[in-house]
């Protein structure tokens, strides 16, 4: 649809004027007059009344002005996806994740982003497992950072694997053990972390058929490492969601049974994410593979 009369209208009630519509647009006075003239004939009635310099709209033109403004605003965002679906190299990316991935790894990634792709927007959203899933499923996001089960129905990319680990209070018995039980926690207040019960603990009570003492549910990571530090409880959170907490008085022990996650993309369908999205991606599992490779 040719939108480019609709434009000039709205120009020019806007700046009640039909000069001062042609030099903001930079078209001729007359092409702009021609083009409202143009898009009356084309409706079958006038929209606006020329009373010496005063322009204002008909009756007519009050009814149909919203949708004129629709149309123009439609077609504005029509122009802005095809731009990001053909001209990958410039638009706007939303991702959701993980907090503890993009604390530890985000601002380096996104960076080195950026100096291959500068004309690229990022949006990041961060939540937990759940708001992720939710953020996906919604269209709210492009894609997401997350560790998933494999009932839900995303497709996936796979990054890296994290063990998870025992976290203790100092002077805790348990401390004195090398790896930790997860049975060994049973008897313990345990402090639900963030995840809640649907995820990595939750399949590791079902598999294991723990039966946890569960004192506290705590949406953030960071509350979790402070409570256990005072002796509030023990939990199990992965690595990379107490690395920068190790000035805190708590004891790390690894788990018998050899717990972790899977830290992963995840996505609704391939063929319906853009280009840019489709690019980032790629940065990503090659960022990880380097990383990665450059630890061992």
């Amino acid at each position: 649809m040719d939108t480019v009369k609709y434009s000039i209208f709205l120009k020019v009630l806007e700046c009640r004027s039909f000069s001062k519509a042609a030099n903001e647009l930079g078209y001729t006075q007359s092409a702009v007059s021609h083009s409202v003239s143009s898009l009356e004939k084309s409706f079958g009635f006038k929209l606006l009344n020329r009373d010496n310099n005063d322009i204002r709209l008909t009756r007519a033109g009050i009814d149909v002005l919203p949708y004129i403004r629709n149309v123009v605003s439609a077609q504005n965002i029509l122009d802005f996806t095809l731009a990001s679906y053909n001209e990958f190299e410039s638009g706007t990316l939303c991702i959701a994740t993980i907090p503890s991935l993009a604390i530890q790894y985000f601002p380096d990634l996104l960076r080195e982003f950026n100096e291959q792709y500068p004309k690229i927007h990022i949006v990041v959203i961060d939540g937990n497992y759940e708001e992720v899933e939710e953020m996906l499923a919604g269209g709210r996001v492009d894609f997401g950072f997350s560790s998933v089960s494999t009932e839900l129905p995303f497709k996936t990319f796979p990054l890296f694997r994290e063990a998870l680990r025992a976290i203790i209070p100092c002077g805790h018995p348990l401390v004195l053990k090398e790896s930790v039980s997860l049975h060994d926690l049973e008897s313990e207040t345990f402090i639900m972390p963030g995840e809640g019960p649907n995820h990595q603990i939750g399949q590791l009570i079902r598999k294991y058929q723990l039966n946890l003492n569960i004192g506290y549910s705590v949406s953030d990571d960071n509350l979790t490492v402070s409570m256990v530090s005072r002796n509030v409880g023990v939990s199990i959170l992965p690595e990379m969601s107490f690395k920068n907490y190790l000035n805190f008085p708590f004891v790390v022990k690894p788990i018998t049974e050899g717990a972790y996650r899977d830290i992963k993309i995840i996505y609704n369908d391939l063929n319906s994410i853009s280009p840019i999205s489709r690019t980032f991606i790629m940065f990503v599992q090659n960022y990880f593979k380097k990383l990665l490779s450059d630890d061992s």
